[in-house]
């Protein structure tokens, strides 16, 4: 990258494209109360497959996402998912932004700025989560900034690091939640695909008889992408591609 060079923050999806990531997500808990304490853990591994189905002129990407295999591993125990197998259909922006999903998700992600960025800039994103105790989904602002350029897993990337700074979230009387969160994407601008995230999410709920305590570290990895072809047979070329 040249020094200075703004980029542009944009998914590039492809009709008939589709893309591999593996997820996992390792939380901890930890229970205090005036009667007893203790703390639990679990890791949860996920492949997930993104692919394309149409691409409307503006850009706007429809999406299917299948889960396509997830156990789970707790006190010592594994499981499948209850999930596996299900398929997600939504239309997303080329900012990111989602704009209709085929089930309501717990979650709203932040949208990339619409505007060129270069190393050194920074700017803020809304993300709205549901949190349990509360009726309508609560708003998180993500403070993002483009920190270098970097190479992972095969691809030119732009390294963004992100952090939500505490928040406090009343759940009901006497019953308060605060959150932090921090992390890094690496995203392939040339390409426009997620390469890899890593977040790790701290809550802490606090009431008068005791509080509870989470850590949970989310890593979402692209594994494998498979070209688009056309109706000619004609494979899109494009020496991103990676299978490890």
């Amino acid at each position: 990258m040249v020094v200075g060079q703004a980029i542009k923050l944009e998914y590039k999806m492809k009709k008939g494209e589709t893309l591999t990531y593996k997820t996992t997500v390792h939380s901890e808990q930890e229970i205090k109360t005036e009667e007893q304490s203790g703390s639990t853990s679990s890791d949860v591994e996920m492949k997930m497959v993104q692919k394309c189905t149409d691409v409307a002129p503006d850009g706007t990407m429809t999406v299917d996402v299948t889960i396509q295999s997830g156990k789970l591993k707790r006190d010592g125990e594994e499981e499948e998912l209850p999930n596996v197998g299900q398929t997600i259909t939504l239309k997303m922006k080329k900012s990111g932004e989602i704009v209709h999903t085929s089930i309501d998700l717990p979650f709203e992600q932040p949208a990339f700025p619409t505007d060129s960025v270069k190393k050194g800039d920074s700017w803020v994103g809304e993300s709205k989560i549901s949190i349990p105790g509360k009726a309508d989904m609560v708003t998180l602002e993500y403070n993002y900034s483009l920190w270098s350029f970097d190479k992972t897993l095969g691809y030119d990337c732009a390294e963004i690091k992100v952090a939500c700074p505490k928040t406090n979230i009343p759940i009901q009387e006497g019953i308060d939640q605060t959150l932090t969160a921090n992390g890094t994407t690496h995203f392939a601008h040339k390409q426009g695909r997620l390469v890899k995230s890593e977040v790790e999410t701290r809550t802490k709920i606090t009431a008068q008889d005791g509080e509870v305590s989470t850590y949970i570290k989310v890593l979402v990895e692209l594994v494998e992408k498979q070209k688009a072809t056309d109706s000619l047979g004609i494979t899109d070329a494009d020496d991103g591609f990676i299978l490890k």
